[in-house]
């Protein structure tokens, strides 16, 4: 792996980690040794001396998941698909295997050091987007598990398998349909819609299956909204199913597909926020954006000062500065709210700027990230015409 210098912003930083390289200041003078706990005090003194923004090497040398581990999970993926195409069963010898695999990607993932996981990404066909995708998803929902608390090592380790295999249900889908790469018509979104149901099917008579396995590979498609596959009751579905739905749509965003480019971890980081409401519910994504974003974003923050953001409140507000216990809780500046008028819905500026602390306010929530540029420019025009800030 070539050796790449990674930013770390400390506003982005909490208390009680530590990294597993030394950091450095932007001039290359030593920080802050590998492996040295990160108290509140600590990162205090070290903002005030060289500012909010370190860098540290990654050699890639001690990486929580070793390359070798990463190979043998993308051969056995491979295998368990394969066995299923030629077979149209799995076979209790290959799931052991699998069970094992995820039993060392777990164990690799427990520590409490802050390490970007490297995911996957190469990929050329959609049979290793399938490999590689089933792979990080299992990764993921292993440290966001680790990372969410409350779960036992058992159900951590069946989280991640039923992880490793919730699209298995896709090789019984004609391949012709899974490369498409134009948009799907209404009797092939069917089809595709089938592979939760049938990847249950393939495991649901497997002897000892674990029914976390089972909910997690079934259930991985519903919704927030209950406009998931099956539509069924969102409040009523356990807590696995959903983990698996956070990692598996962050991985398929930050890779690229046939039909679009892979998008960047900032931005899919956004979106995800962004379905707080529609696909999730707020605290399971407060969990995955406090727990494992600044993993997966090398601690650098995905949302800035003076980004706009809305609130369940239906305001509007401005960011202000990043909140200090919870990424979801940032201090803002809001402006105006949102009113229905009759069948149109309008914009009610506050007489003045009202500065809120999410921290603290238990009323108001924030549910969006602004990303949308044309809507920036307008938010930032009526700003200007009103010359409020």
């Amino acid at each position: 792996m070539v050796a790449r210098k990674i930013k770390v912003d400390l506003h982005y930083l909490r208390p009680n980690n530590s990294f597993i390289y030394p950091l450095y200041s932007k001039s290359g003078e030593m920080v802050l040794e590998a492996r040295v706990l990160l108290t509140a005090d600590k990162i205090t003194q070290i903002t005030e001396k060289y500012g909010h923004i370190l860098y540290y090497t990654d050699t890639g040398e001690r990486a929580v998941i070793p390359s070798y581990r990463m190979k043998i999970a993308y051969n056995k993926s491979r295998e368990i698909m394969e066995e299923i195409m030629n077979t149209e069963k799995l076979s209790r010898a290959t799931l052991h295997d699998a069970e094992k695999v995820v039993e060392e990607i777990v164990h690799d993932l427990n520590t409490t050091d802050i390490e970007a996981v490297e995911l996957l990404k190469e990929m050329k066909s959609h049979d290793e987007y399938l490999y590689n995708h089933s792979v990080n998803v299992g990764i993921l929902a292993a440290l966001f598990a680790g990372k969410h608390g409350g779960f036992t090592l058992d159900e951590i380790k069946y989280i991640a398998l039923g992880s490793y295999l919730h699209d298995i249900g896709q090789t019984r889908i004609d391949k012709q349909l899974l490369n498409k790469e134009g948009k799907l018509t209404i009797t092939e979104t069917q089809k595709m819609k089938r592979h939760p149901q049938l990847g249950y099917e393939i495991l649901k008579n497997m002897e000892r299956i674990s029914p976390i396995v089972l909910q997690s590979v079934l259930f991985h498609h519903e919704k927030y909204n209950n406009q998931g596959y099956y539509g069924l009751p969102y409040e009523n579905l356990p807590d696995f199913p959903k983990i698996v739905s956070i990692c598996d749509i962050y991985d398929a965003l930050t890779s690229k597909r046939p039909y679009r480019d892979a998008i960047s971890v900032e931005y899919a980081l956004k979106a995800i926020v962004n379905t707080i409401g529609s696909h999730f519910d707020y605290d399971i994504i407060s969990a995955f954006i406090n727990g494992v974003a600044p993993i997966l974003n090398h601690s650098q923050g995905f949302y800035t000062k003076n980004d706009f953001c809305e609130l369940s409140t239906q305001e509007l507000a401005v960011i202000r500065d990043l909140g200090q216990r919870d990424y979801l809780k940032p201090r803002v500046t809001v402006f105006c709210k949102f009113v229905r008028e009759g069948n149109r819905l309008a914009v009610s500026f506050h007489r003045k700027p009202i500065q809120v602390d999410l921290e603290v306010d238990k009323e108001r929530r924030m549910t969006k990230i602004i990303s949308n540029e044309a809507q920036i420019a307008a938010i930032k025009k009526k700003l200007e015409e009103r010359d409020f800030f």
